[in-house]
């Protein structure tokens, strides 16, 4: 899941941390290979540590006096002593209530939307004896995946990916596949049952405010009724560009239906 060089570095970063009595956490393509395989190793590690910007700062400097190195022009990416790439995000309390940070030199503005889940719903992760992290679900990082690409569609391309493999591949070997739940939901096919399940327990968790930006997602990923009836099913890419909307479907199911059901409690 993480390199001994990985582990190492962010157990560093974690003994820091430890002093402002801040939480820290991996998200992104990091978080989701302690639970499902990507079929690719990601280089760099997303962490997020429970600081706002005044306290972060102080932060940086201790990391800096322990051999960490701040890359210049990208406030947010790190090289640890060991070695390892960090990509380390600030969201305290004023920043997640805000769901924006600025960073100071740059000026460049990243949302913090969804954030609020990275905390409040961390597991810990065993990555080797007597060494523990917090890690976002799955759901937890599908659910940034969708902001993120949202908010740069052009940069974030390898967020789709990620998603397109959650929706694959999402409780792969559970019960939950053959559960009353997903056959009550009369999906068109059984396959779709990960991409359900996923859209399920992504709405269960959301805000309304994150359920607004993940249909405006879904609108932005799915085929109009034209170009599905132009779609060359003999074509391989065109199959899986149909295989990815089916996919949404079953997710925009799962998730609405979540949304309804917690709505009329």
């Amino acid at each position: 899941m993480l390199t001994k060089e990985q582990m190492t570095d962010v157990a560093q970063l974690h003994v820091v941390a430890e002093s402002f009595a801040a939480a820290v956490t991996i998200i992104g393509a990091a978080a989701l290979l302690c639970f499902i395989d990507l079929g690719r190793f990601t280089r760099d590690v997303d962490l997020v540590v429970a600081l706002d910007l005044e306290d972060f700062a102080v932060f940086s400097t201790q990391l800096k006096t322990r051999g960490w190195t701040q890359e210049p022009g990208r406030e947010h990416r790190w090289r640890g002593p060991s070695g390892s790439l960090i990509d380390l995000m600030p969201a305290g309390p004023n920043l997640r209530a805000a769901k924006r940070i600025v960073w100071p030199e740059s000026q460049f503005a990243m949302s913090l939307v969804g954030f609020e889940h990275v905390f409040a719903r961390s597991v810990l992760i065993s990555f080797a004896p007597d060494v523990r992290f917090k890690v976002a679900p799955p759901p937890v990082v599908a659910l940034l995946k969708m902001v993120a690409h949202m908010e740069d569609p052009y940069r974030r391309r390898k967020d789709l990916d990620d998603l397109k493999v959650l929706l694959s591949y999402y409780e792969a070997g559970s019960d939950r596949i053959f559960s009353d739940e997903v056959f009550a939901a009369e999906l068109e096919d059984l396959e779709h049952a990960n991409a359900f399940l996923l859209g399920t327990d992504v709405g269960a968790i959301a805000t309304d405010e994150d359920a607004e930006i993940v249909h405006s997602f879904l609108s932005n990923q799915g085929m109009s009724a034209e170009e599905l009836t132009e779609l060359d099913r003999d074509d391989f890419h065109q199959r899986s560009a149909l295989q990815f909307h089916m996919q949404i479907k079953a997710f925009q199911k799962g998730f609405d239906a979540r949304r309804q059901s917690w709505a009329g409690r």
